[in-house]
């Protein structure tokens, strides 16, 4: 039989050494606090295997994706949506970005509108203009 008594007083006391396992996440602030709580979780436990608090760390990690995913929504995932996202974010215009990474402003609004897809040699450029990976564009 579940001993009800003996769980909450284990709770109280893990919550209380640990609350970042059960906190609500409500404002940017508690997600650095939460980010970092993790961050420091799998510092201290990586290459140790599996953890008996990892399923805690899960609980975790679904709730600071699911602040994210409301307040710091990602373009999709594909090249154009990516370019568009990057170009917005800068902001920066299309011709700005034709004249930095030489490729000619006409493909790159094919690009965005999807009349032509991403070759490597564009893929390599964006990446080095914008420090990311190429991939990311692919």
């Amino acid at each position: 039989m579940t001993n009800f008594t003996e769980i909450t007083r284990s709770f109280q006391e893990l919550s209380g050494l640990a609350p970042e396992f059960f906190m609500d996440i409500r404002s940017d602030e508690e997600l650095s606090r939460a980010t970092a709580f993790l961050y420091h979780f799998d510092f201290e436990v990586k290459g140790e295997g599996p953890h008996p608090l990892d399923p805690l760390a899960d609980i975790l990690m679904q709730k600071i994706a699911a602040y994210e995913a409301v307040h710091f929504p990602m373009p999709g995932t594909d090249g154009p949506d990516m370019l568009a996202f990057m170009l917005e974010q800068r902001p920066l215009t299309q011709k700005a970005l034709a004249e930095a990474s030489g490729i000619p402003q006409s493909t790159l609004s094919d690009l965005i509108h999807r009349k032509r897809d991403f070759t490597a040699d564009h893929a390599r450029r964006l990446g080095e203009f914008f420090r990311v990976s190429p991939g990311i564009f692919l």
